[in-house]
């Protein structure tokens, strides 16, 4: 009985030993944490732009900016408008002078007139509404769409004037801008806060109509076209500055954030839920910043002032050119500009691209139009070195841009991306292009505007023109409580393999002493 126990106390003693000893050879590698060595733990969140600026409004998509700078939308044609004009005026001719339906129609038709080129009679017909609408005491909100598409009207038929030098087309462009500020004063939110960057950068157009000069320092939105490269896409020696070369600031990745707003990281839940919105809110604050860079303070453009989350000006610009005048130079340089503040180096490439082949309507001195086409050339210059990853070396460190955004790219990254945008470009505007003969032979042979089966017919089987949403729309990390909690299971499983080990040697060892030997 004795002989048994001291087997027993020696191999628990044993066991002990091997419990410490695995779990000591656990832990070796996994003392400090590291995301590396967690890989497989990763988790996959949503980016704080899926969190709408306001309740119930459009959250922001990278694909978004893809679509519009390949004409990848749906675009209404001439025929489609000259029909609209046609059973609006034959309604507008049906309603007596004091009948308010007159009200929304004539934004209908007003809307309808700037598309087919005749702003003036856009004009005309807004100020009428408006000034009816005066007349029987409506205000407030309800001029919201008086003072937004007059305004708009304003600003598009007076701007090729007003930057050639002409004194009337200016001071319209400048009535414009203010229907525009009082659209936003009565209704902020609307169209994604559309109007208040309709009306930045009219207050930045108007300010180079007197100091062109802006032109050449700052984008629409207040970037710096000066700021280098290396500055933008260093995300890893800017944790505390503006940010840029990422999406979100670095604190998004860290578990205080998770703490901050617990209902953003729930999984399944949609974040643009307007009943869950205040208390998904706070998350907004980790979206990066852009625009309003040194030397903004001193242009008069008092809609905007400090740097804003980028999603916000990126909508603004998409629901302009989509909803309004269409490609503009200022509207590709800018998504450029943004773009490549967040890291979206392919979209922003595509952006130069786009809008160095609309310099022609920049400005009309055209060594201006030749100072965006080489700064444009310039910036895909750099953004194509930090696609080709060369190694740096003693002599090349210095002069090479910063490429360490991301994992070294295959040699031919850069070689088509010239082709593979006329490519993509091609394609968008083929659509249009087909959809507005679709448009215009339906309409010749007697088909509604209003059928709600009109484009039925039109590419039948085929999928939607808007681009997929990507990677590009997620963080990918590792939690450290993951992380914490795989570290801790690791030892304890090595503890135990050491320990049952090292007990059933210990028992094999002390058996074999203890059998009787033989003669």
């Amino acid at each position: 009985m004795r002989a048994w126990f001291r087997r027993f106390l020696l191999t628990g003693f044993a066991a002990l030993l091997g419990y410490a000893a695995g779990w000591v050879g656990g832990a070796i590698g996994y003392l400090i944490p590291n995301q590396e060595k967690f890989a497989f733990l990763a988790e996959r969140t949503p980016l704080p732009h899926h969190v709408p600026e306001h309740p119930g409004g459009l959250s922001f998509r990278f694909a978004m900016v893809q679509d519009v700078i390949h004409e990848r939308f749906a675009k209404h044609g001439l025929a489609h408008y000259r029909e609209r004009e046609r059973l609006d005026r034959l309604k507008w001719a049906a309603l007596a002078q004091e009948d308010p339906a007159r009200f929304a129609l004539a934004d209908d038709l007003g809307a309808g007139l700037e598309r087919l080129g005749r702003s003036a009679e856009a004009v005309s017909i807004l100020q009428e509404k408006l000034e009816d609408q005066r007349k029987i005491g409506v205000a407030g909100r309800e001029l919201y769409t008086s003072y937004a598409n007059l305004g708009t009207f304003m600003i598009h038929g007076s701007f090729k004037q007003a930057i050639a030098g002409d004194q009337a087309a200016k001071e319209q462009f400048r009535e414009g801008l203010e229907f525009v500020r009082k659209s936003v004063e009565v209704n902020p939110a609307a169209h994604f806060g559309r109007e208040r960057w309709q009306a930045v950068i009219a207050e930045y157009l108007l300010a180079a109509m007197d100091d062109q000069g802006l032109l050449k320092t700052h984008d629409c939105l207040g970037n710096r076209l000066d700021l280098g490269i290396e500055e933008i896409l260093n995300r890893e020696a800017d944790w505390v500055g503006t940010g840029y070369g990422r999406p979100n600031d670095a604190a998004f990745g860290k578990e205080a954030t998770v703490s901050e707003v617990p209902e953003f990281f729930r999984p399944g839940l949609p974040l643009d839920d307007p009943v869950r919105w205040p208390k998904l809110k706070t998350i907004r604050r980790h979206i990066t910043k852009v625009g309003a860079e040194e030397g903004w303070d001193a242009v008069p453009v008092p809609s905007h002032r400090a740097p804003v989350a980028f999603d916000e000006p990126a909508l603004g610009i998409i629901g302009m050119w989509r909803q309004g005048g269409g490609a503009s130079p200022y509207f590709a340089l800018a998504l450029g500009e943004t773009m490549l503040r967040v890291g979206q180096r392919y979209i922003a490439w595509a952006a130069y691209e786009r809008a160095e082949r609309l310099a022609a309507r920049f400005w009309p001195d055209p060594a201006l139009q030749q100072f965006l086409r080489d700064h444009c050339r310039k910036r895909q210059a750099q953004i194509e070195m930090t696609l080709s990853h060369q190694p740096s070396t003693p002599t090349s460190a210095g002069s090479r841009a910063w490429q360490q955004v991301s994992p070294p790219r295959a040699g031919d990254t850069t070689a088509n991306l010239r082709s593979r945008f006329e490519a993509e470009l091609n394609f968008g505007e083929d659509y249009q292009r087909r959809y507005q003969q679709y448009e215009e032979s339906k309409l010749a042979a007697g088909a509604s505007l209003f059928d709600e089966h009109f484009f039925d017919d039109f590419q039948p089987g085929r999928g939607s023109i808007a681009s997929p949403v990507g990677p590009e729309e997620w963080f990918v990390g590792v939690p450290s409580t993951k992380m914490e909690a795989y570290a801790v299971q690791r030892r304890q499983s090595w503890g135990v393999l050491g320990a049952g080990l090292a007990a059933m040697g210990t028992a094999l060892i002390l058996r074999r002493k203890s059998a009787p030997r033989r003669d």
